[in-house]
């Protein structure tokens, strides 16, 4: 077996207080999975406990780190002879501050050692999941974990527990045990049987399998809600905007705790936490709803609807564990959207070679279009009150939209304007669109700031919008486009067919009408009334509304 790294290379937590010019340092020996606590008062580091605390279970128990830590803060004569109260409070302080980032340094240490073995892992997790505890615990006990200094180490103290934890459950934990736990089948703790870190320490350093996935499972748990829930959601603590932060982006953080550990990205049910796939759990789900809601508050459509899916299954009790959870990226809007206007555009090109086909094909999309949304209309909601595909659709945006309708649709000169010259529409529906987009992209960049990812949100939700304001439009007009048409052009008592023939049409240019009897589309009305809606919906979102465009109604 390849060795550790050396035991000469140990990286040191040191500080000090130079009104007693004393200086204290922190070890953690993972070779020898000891804690040492050294004071230097200007004849070189001597111990500063008689006894060196261990991991060992035999030999020592944790609460005796918890000891160690609470002598240091009231008994100031452990450091020097002329230490007061406050000096000892400060090293206190002061180490418990270095902690967790000298903490993480060695973990990272030993994981990116080409000889560290799994075994090695598993054990420096072990300590790692103590220290933090008892670091944890203490903080706790003196009302420090809202101290000005201790906030942020507090909160990398979660963390790294929540890693160690991570490092356990790959290590102690059967898959099939975690299995049962995420089905609830599996006994967390029996009558009498607490989780903390001593008994967490004993059931790791016994031979009882099951005592430790139990012990694991609990305590991995209570960190994944301590590290996700109480930290990262919290916008409140600005513990992620600040240049001192020791995390990334907030973002990032809440999709690293949301996924798996060998998940590269979240595109199916196995790639998420199991803490996040507990079906009918009621912790879970909570959580859940939280998640989606902050990702909806991030302009995230896709991560959004991702879990937007996945509640709703795991509310249902079913397996996701292999199923696409989410398709709303912005190519995907894009494609659907070339796949919509695409026998719009065949027919503008060549309408006079193949009539009857472009008619079949137009008359085909309004079958199917307005088929899918009397399917979801009465199937999955008046049947079966199935709302996710509603929910992950961003339903504030469609509203926009059949609000943006209203004024328009029913306006003959909106009709009217639709029959004139493509270049003189060309350039009211380019301007409209960008005026849109711009709008968008000021909405979403106010809350993530300049950079790539907000002009990216910003476009993939215009492409959505668009979306659902050109289906809208394809079968509303499609249902009462030949009454508007004849009562705009006063052509009531004329077959809609003979009305049909008499618009004139140019080479290169949309045709104002296609389709067969009685499923007619009108391509220039439709586009022109898309971009109206959207733009007006937009509008009204932004100014009337202080909520995000993509908040759930």
């Amino acid at each position: 077996m390849a060795a550790a790294p050396a035991a000469a290379a140990l990286d040191r937590l040191e500080t000090r207080l130079e009104r007693i010019r004393v200086t204290a340092r922190f070890t953690y020996a993972f070779h020898a999975r000891e804690v040492r606590f050294e004071v230097d008062r200007g004849e070189g580091f001597s111990r500063a406990f008689p006894e060196t605390f261990s991991f060992h279970v035999e030999r020592h128990d944790p609460t005796e780190l918890a000891l160690q830590l609470e002598d240091l803060w009231t008994r100031p004569r452990l450091i020097a002879e002329n230490a007061t109260r406050r000096d000892s409070e400060t090293l206190v302080r002061r180490l418990l501050s270095g902690l967790p980032g000298y903490l993480e340094r060695v973990v990272d240490r030993i994981d990116e050692a080409p000889g560290t073995s799994p075994a090695t892992r598993a054990r420096v997790a072990e300590d790692v999941a103590a220290l933090c505890l008892v670091a944890l615990r203490f903080l706790a006990d003196k009302g420090l974990e809202d101290a000005e200094r201790l906030r942020l180490p507090a909160f990398h103290l979660r963390k790294l527990l929540l890693r160690a934890f991570q490092g356990l459950l790959a290590a102690r934990v059967r898959p099939e045990s975690l299995d049962r736990y995420r089905a609830g089948h599996l006994e967390r703790l029996r009558p009498g049987e607490e989780a903390n870190e001593t008994t967490l320490m004993r059931a790791l350093a016994g031979g009882d399998v099951e005592a430790v996935e139990r012990q694991v499972l609990v305590l991995a748990e209570r960190a994944f809600h301590g590290w996700l829930e109480d930290v990262c959601l919290d916008e409140s603590n600005r513990a992620f905007e600040g240049e001192d932060s020791p995390f990334d982006d907030r973002e990032s953080e809440v999709l690293r705790a949301c996924a798996a550990t060998d998940a590269a990205s979240l595109v199916r049910g196995r790639d998420l936490s199991p803490f996040l796939r507990r079906p009918r759990n009621r912790d879970a789900l909570r959580l859940l709803d939280k998640v989606k809601l902050y990702f909806l508050r991030q302009y995230d459509v896709y991560h959004s609807a991702l879990l937007i899916q996945h509640t709703a299954w795991q509310a249902a009790g079913r397996d996701d564990a292999d199923r696409v959870l989410s398709r709303h990226t912005a190519r995907n809007y894009f494609f659907a959207l070339v796949v919509l206007v695409s026998p719009f555009l065949g027919a503008a090109l060549a309408y006079d070679r193949a009539p009857e086909f472009f008619d079949l094909v137009a008359a085909g999309e309004m079958v199917l279009v307005t088929g899918v949304a009397f399917w979801f209309l009465v199937w999955r909601f008046a049947a079966r009150r199935d709302l996710t595909p509603f929910y992950a659709g961003v339903p504030r945006i469609g509203a926009g939209i059949i609000v943006g309708y209203l004024p328009v649709f029913l306006i003959d000169e909106v009709w009217a304007l639709a029959l004139q010259a493509h270049r003189a529409l060309g350039a009211v529906m380019v301007l409209l669109a960008l005026t849109t987009l711009l709008y968008l992209y000021v909405e979403v960049q106010r809350r993530l700031g300049e950079g790539p990812v907000a002009f990216a949100r910003a476009r993939a939700l215009f492409l959505l919008g668009l979306l659902q304001a050109f289906v809208f439009g394809l079968i509303s007009t499609g249902l009462i486009g030949k009454f508007m048409a004849a009562r705009t052009f006063d052509a009531a008592d004329v077959p809609f067919d003979v009305f049909r023939a008499q618009i004139p049409r140019f080479a290169g240019e949309l045709p104002r009408v296609l389709g067969i009897e009685p499923f007619y589309a009108f391509p220039t009305v439709v586009i022109l009334m898309t971009f109206l809606s959207i733009f007006i919906g937009t509008f009204l979102q932004l100014l009337w509304e202080d909520l995000p465009i993509t908040e759930p109604l």
